[in-house]
This record gives C-alpha cells, sequence and structure tokens, in this order.
C-alpha cells in the first residue's frame, strides 16, 4: 500500500524554506537533463541503430538507458511536486497566523480602521487561487492519474495530455520553474518577516498617542502583506502547474517509446523478447506515477482546505471590523 502524503511529510526532517529551494531547484536540473536525454534516445538515436545502421545490441542498451532515466525523472518529478507542496502549505501557515494575529487584535482593542478592506481583499485573493489550484488539480493532475492507471478511453486521455501543450512549451515550463521556486520560497520569508512587523505596528498602534501616524505605518505593512500573499501563492501555483506539465511530458514520451518498441518487433527489426520486457518495466512505472500522483492529489486536497480555512478567517476578520464600526 502507497504511503499517504502526511506520511511522506513528516519523514522530511528539514522544511526550512532556503533548503527547499536549492533542493527545488537541483531536481528541476536533473529533471530537464533526463527529458532531454530520453527525448533524444527515443527520436533520435535509436531509431537511427535500429532502421539505418541495424545496429540491434546498441538499441538494445539504449533502451535499457531510457527505462532507467524514466525512473529517475518520475522520482524526481513527484519529489519535486512533494516540495512544491509542503511550501505552499508553509505560506498558508503564516498566512493564518497573519490572519489570527490581526484578528486577535481587533477583538481586544478594536478595529484600527483598516481591517475591513484587508479582510475583503486577503479573501478575493485566497478565492481566486483556490479556484486556479482546483483548475489544476483536474486538468492536470487527474488526467495523469487516469493516463498512468489506463482508466476510461485511454486513447481519448493521451489526445487530452498531447493537446495540454507542445514538448517544447514543456521543456519552456521547465525552465521557467527556476524564477518561480526562488519566489515561492522567498515568498514565505518575507511573509514571516512581515508577521513580525505587523506585530511591532499593532504594539506601536496600542500604545501611540498620535493614533493616525501608526494608522499610517500599519496600513503600508497590511499593504505590503496583501501583495507578499498574493505574489507567492501565485509562485506556488505556479511551480505545481509546471511540475505537472513535465510529468505529462514524460508520460507522453514513455507512451510513445511504448509503441515504437512494438513496432519495431512487429516488423521484425529488434528481438520480440526484450522489447516487451521493456514496455513491461514501463507499465510497472507507470503503475508507481500513479501512485506517487495519488499521494500529490492528497497534498492538493489538504491545501484547498487550508486555502479555505483562510478564507474564513479573512471573512471574520471583515466582518467583526464592519460590526464595530
Amino acid at each position: 500500500m502507497a504511503e499517504g502524503w502526511l506520511t511522506h511529510y513528516w519523514s522530511k526532517l528539514i522544511k526550512l524554506p532556503y533548503f527547499l529551494r536549492v533542493q527545488m531547484r537541483r531536481r528541476e536540473r536533473k529533471v530537464v537533463r533526463s527529458l532531454h536525454r530520453i527525448k533524444f534516445l527515443i527520436y533520435d538515436k535509436i531509431p537511427k541503430e535500429v532502421l539505418k545502421e541495424h545496429r540491434v545490441t546498441r538499441a538494445l542498451k539504449d533502451d535499457l538507458k531510457v527505462n532507467r532515466e524514466a525512473k529517475k525523472l518520475e522520482k524526481e518529478e513527484f519529489q519535486l511536486g512533494f516540495d512544491e507542496e509542503i511550501e505552499e502549505t508553509l505560506t498558508l501557515r503564516e498566512v493564518k497566523e497573519i490572519e489570527r494575529t490581526l484578528l486577535e487584535h481587533e477583538v481586544r482593542h478594536g478595529p484600527t480602521g483598516y481591517e475591513r478592506e484587508f479582510g475583503k481583499k486577503i479573501n478575493i485573493t485566497l478565492i481566486s487561487e483556490n479556484a486556479e489550484e482546483r483548475k489544476i488539480y483536474f486538468r492536470f493532475l487527474e488526467p495523469i492519474i487516469k493516463v498512468a492507471e489506463k482508466r476510461g478511453d485511454h486513447k481519448a486521455l493521451m489526445e487530452e495530455i498531447r493537446h495540454l501543450g507542445s514538448t517544447q512549451t514543456n521543456i519552456f515550463a521547465a525552465m521557467a520553474m527556476r524564477l518561480d521556486i526562488r519566489s515561492a520560497s522567498k515568498g514565505i520569508s518575507r511573509l514571516r518577516h512581515d508577521k513580525k512587523a505587523l506585530q511591532r505596528a499593532l504594539a506601536a498602534w496600542d500604545s501611540s498617542k498620535n493614533k493616525q501616524a501608526a494608522l499610517q505605518q500599519l496600513e503600508n505593512i497590511l499593504k505590503h502583506i496583501e501583495i507578499g500573499i498574493e505574489n507567492t501563492l501565485r509562485s506556488d501555483a505556479l511551480v505545481a502547474k509546471r511540475d505537472f506539465l513535465l510529468v505529462i511530458l514524460t508520460l507522453w514520451y514513455i507512451n510513445d517509446d511504448e509503441k515504437i518498441m512494438t513496432g519495431y518487433y512487429l516488423k521484425s527489426v529488434m528481438p520480440k523478447l526484450p522489447e516487451q520486457e521493456r514496455i513491461i518495466d514501463f507499465e510497472v512505472l507507470k503503475k508507481k506515477l500513479a501512485e506517487d500522483m495519488h499521494v500529490l492529489a492528497q497534498g492538493m486536497r489538504r491545501i484547498f482546505a487550508a486555502e479555505q480555512e483562510a478564507e474564513k478567517l479573512a471573512q471574520e476578520i471583515e466582518v467583526k471590523a464592519q460590526k464595530r464600526r
């Protein structure tokens, strides 16, 4: 039985944003290199060896290389997606702590004057991000699982996956991911800094005799937090989307290679048994990929729940400020 998301989460000892960023960028580089190698072997090197040079032994060795690279690739893509979900979990934790800090102050001391606007804007951001996350879940993750498990109309699903973007588009997604990884990780650190700045500003407002000046400082911090939350959550979502695009590209290559290998032994240009063994290996790999994607699906559902909890806190901030006006 596959391990669940929480099991993976607690087994990961270090969850610091900087460490995750370094690890994710390293994984992204490995993924891109493996994708390029697999693409070259499947569409260029092996066909040339089989159809032009008739070097069957060399082609069989390269088939094994494709399988090894695909296994490494699947592992790195899963870990990359899992690290992204940890980052998003950390982001939402900071968002909720900021909301609770403001809400607690609002309950004890009354609104300062900007809570209603802050709650409204954060709620809009969270609703928008939740909708985007769900779109990614249903458009990318669910089809990946169905294709890997061969559920439903497999050919139709594969065509749907192909329409999600060309191979070149998906490679560009990998390159753009580097910037999003950096932005998401630094965003968590900034939110932690902003949370402390908010606590100091609220304390200053409580003790200040010049409430207007203290309010201006507080308002500036809250506006900065609004931008930080929006940008960080957007970067988190983009990393997830781009990782799933790379998983789609991996599935695309695997399915193409299975078809090509089947064609080779049917045309008697390659021995049947070794090619069938490689195809079986790929089917085992797709089963592992489906199991790992189910774990990421669990993580996404937990993120949906955390976003909804943050939405409720934002609404509560807005409502309490409205009542006390």
